[in-house]
């Protein structure tokens, strides 16, 4: 389980989803959270099991896993400061179809789902907040299914490294290619020569299981149309 330690500061920082509630309701939710670090390779929740907390990470990424009986995975999204993970929000639902790891260590505040669902279930900011944001992510896996569909190899790792690099706020980060392999639902192989000719045009730095982006701006022209339109739907639902 994560290190843990009672958060008591004025403010509820650092992750952008919390930081859209008013101070008073800030203040309600503030007793129940707690600041806990995530270790990368760490499961914080598994498709189909009772969920029992929510994790709003601040430094720490998170990916959305689907895995298929024979082993093969495929990620549906990335949770970082932007948003929150672990709890169903909808009545009568206490599991998710996919499961939580963590592919960037980090921290995350944390609150039980129970104190989470007492706060959603009369109308008000959190129940507002928490419905468009549920909308934002249905709209991510839309785009994101599109995406694996009809997008090149090539320009499908560009949007994800694009989204990662958003939410670690580093340029560098350890990245094996299994992993990458593993994000993006297909082979070590075709991974591998999407990664070089990323490489080989200078928009990023691979060795030795670590990913540095070179050229932001490059590879943003290298992505798909996708990496736009889900910042932008983002935006205009959220406002950051």
């Amino acid at each position: 389980m994560p290190l843990e330690s009672r958060f008591a500061r004025t403010k509820l920082p650092g992750n952008q989803l919390l930081a859209q509630l008013p101070a008073d309701v800030g203040d309600r939710l503030r007793p129940h959270l707690r600041s806990v670090r995530l270790k990368r390779g760490e499961s914080i929740f598994r498709a189909h099991e009772p969920l029992h907390t929510a994790y709003f990470p601040v430094t720490g990424v998170i990916s959305l896993l689907t895995r298929l009986t024979d082993g093969k995975t495929l990620e549906l999204g990335l949770v970082g400061k932007d948003g929150m993970a672990g709890v169903a929000l909808l009545p009568g639902v206490n599991t998710m179809p996919f499961d939580g790891t963590v592919q960037v260590a980090g921290t995350a505040l944390r609150l039980t789902a129970e104190a989470l669902k007492q706060m959603v279930r009369e109308p008000g900011p959190i129940h507002e907040l928490l419905g468009r944001y549920a909308y934002s992510v249905f709209a991510l896996g839309v785009q994101t299914a599109a995406c694996n569909n009809f997008h090149s190899l090539k320009k499908r790792t560009a949007r994800w490294l694009l989204m990662l690099h958003d939410l670690a706020e580093n340029a560098e980060f350890p990245l094996t290619q299994n992993t990458l392999a593993l994000m993006l639902g297909v082979r070590r192989p075709s991974v591998t020569i999407a990664a070089r000719a990323l490489q080989r045009a200078g928009l990023v730095d691979y060795r030795h299981g670590r990913m540095r982006i070179r050229n932001r701006r490059g590879l943003e022209a290298a992505s798909c149309e996708c990496y736009r339109v889900i910042r932008q739907e983002q935006q205009r639902l959220l406002g950051y």
